[in-house]
């Protein structure tokens, strides 16, 4: 598996990826995210180009904020959803971020393990933000670490 930005190729495919999912994001959405300033958008493809997630983001200052993540249904717990934000974090460390935000469903236990596991922690909770079907938002922070150091380039993975 490869994690690489976002191309102009690819919102037709996260649609369809997307259409798989609670909340999915539509083709126009998922292209929108090309045009942001101050935002990130990475892809993790198989070696045959298929499409296996996503995610993307904004940052302003040392704020960041978590806007969609998402992993084929067929290709979960393989840890492609830890690796694209591992990398998505690194992009924001890189540009001056220190702490990520993002909102995820009170009943998404999968989500929330994983988040737990990276290290964020609960701020808040929105009652009723979801809909279709109604659930929670939970409001999560993470302190990221200092990436000066680090190799900001994009990570080849296993899957």
């Amino acid at each position: 598996m490869l994690i690489r930005p976002m191309s102009v190729a690819d919102p037709a495919g996260l649609a369809i990826l997307e259409s798989s999912v609670l909340s999915g994001w539509n083709e126009k959405q998922i292209a929108a995210e090309l045009q942001r300033q101050a935002g990130a958008a990475l892809v993790a493809a198989g070696e045959g180009g298929d499409l296996w997630g996503w995610c993307c983001g904004l940052y302003s200052g040392n704020d960041a904020e978590l806007l969609k993540i998402t992993v084929h249904p067929e290709r979960r717990n393989n840890g492609i959803a830890s690796a694209l934000l591992q990398d998505l974090e690194l992009l924001f460390v890189g540009n001056g971020a220190s702490q990520l935000f993002l909102e995820v469903r009170f009943s998404n236990t999968a989500a929330r393990a994983l988040y737990e596991k990276r290290g964020f922690q609960q701020t808040g909770r929105r009652k009723k933000y979801y809909k279709n079907p109604v659930d929670d938002a939970l409001i999560l922070v993470h302190r990221m670490e200092d990436g000066k150091n680090q190799d900001n380039s994009f990570s080849e993975w296993t899957a």
